[in-house]
């Protein structure tokens, strides 16, 4: 018996050192508990979901959130500040976004902030085609819920973090870039490198992005550099999203919520690059299952969708788009 379990222990051992490597570094903020989770100038991506939650948790009870601005990276051209003159002197705003969010995660939020008795007074809900279309959890790293939402084990969820957390290559680039502060080329894809960190505002939870300061510094050189990411319009080969009985009964799911908590609410299709309209039966499903006064369509060849300069690149709009869309919906 003690030659099995020394035995035991030996095989054990090296799973208990990256145990213990993986907690104490901590690279994706996972497993504690930080008064920052984007200090460090903010190397690694983080699972967005998953520290928005630890923040709203964290605040709610001082600042008594009731204004929540739900969608993917692509809401975040949609400010705190920016909404907030648009809402009544309370509306104390909480932007909780998702990375590459579907429609389940936003409905997933939306019933985390009902089960807490959340007052959901006023909603911003920011969507797209490829966001409608998303009615299945996700269990990556960058996207597994936290297990508050109870749609994941304890088990599976630390599981997937830990392997993610101790992927050799992100664990030495980690560690060489912490060190060093030098960038080398094999930490592509693990190690996010750019001129000016992005900013996260530590209350409401907005991200300004470094794109916003290269532009301001030139415009010119920024839109020359990264004309790659500006494929050429219009796209005529897309897939037809095609609605489905999930997404039907998840839209259904959400404004029975929103009902519940007789919900101020806007829900906005993005203007994207790819000028890509939503498709007909989506739209007409959104004003039938939502207030028809209350969905507001920017897909598509517009205005907003023709200069380049209100885009980042190829996929996320800038903010002064969005205030141009808030001025139009309120």
């Amino acid at each position: 018996m003690k030659k099995f379990l020394k035995k035991l222990a030996l095989f054990c051992t090296p799973f208990f050192i990256l145990l213990i490597i993986g907690f104490n570094l901590d690279i994706l903020k996972v497993f504690k508990s930080y008064d920052n989770y984007y200090d460090n100038d903010n190397l690694v991506a983080l699972n967005r979901t998953l520290v928005s939650t630890k923040i709203f948790k964290k605040n709610n009870a001082s600042e008594n959130y009731n204004a929540f601005i739900f969608g993917s990276s692509r809401s975040q051209a949609f400010k705190a500040k920016s909404w907030k003159k648009y809402l009544p002197e309370n509306a104390s705003v909480f932007h909780y976004d998702g990375y590459t969010e579907n429609l389940y995660g936003i409905y997933k939020k939306i019933e985390f902030l009902d089960s807490q008795h959340i007052n959901l007074e006023h909603a911003l809900i920011v969507i797209d085609r490829s966001t409608l279309i998303g009615t299945e959890k996700r269990d990556t790293h960058h996207q597994i819920n936290p297990i508050v939402f109870n749609d994941v084990s304890a088990v599976k969820f630390y599981w997937v973090n830990l392997k993610a957390s101790l992927n050799p290559r992100l664990v030495i680039s980690y560690i060489d870039y912490s060190l060093f502060k030098t960038y080398r080329s094999y930490m592509k894809n693990h190690i996010r490198r750019y001129k000016y960190p992005d900013t996260y505002t530590p209350i409401s939870n907005d991200i300004y992005y470094d794109y916003d300061k290269l532009i301001a510094e030139d415009s010119l050189a920024y839109y020359k550099h990264m004309s790659s990411k500006f494929y050429k319009r219009p796209i005529t080969n897309y897939k037809k999203a095609d609605v489905s009985t999930e997404e039907i009964k998840l839209l259904k799911a959400i404004e029975t919520i929103l009902e519940k908590h007789k919900t101020s609410y806007k829900i906005v299709v993005s203007p994207l690059y790819d000028q890509i309209p939503l498709e007909k039966e989506q739209l007409e499903l959104l004003k039938r299952v939502f207030k028809p006064n209350s969905v507001y369509n920017f897909s598509g060849d517009n205005e907003l969708t023709r200069p380049i300069s209100n885009f980042y690149e190829q996929s996320h709009y800038r903010p002064v788009v969005a205030n141009k869309i808030l001025d139009s919906i309120y």
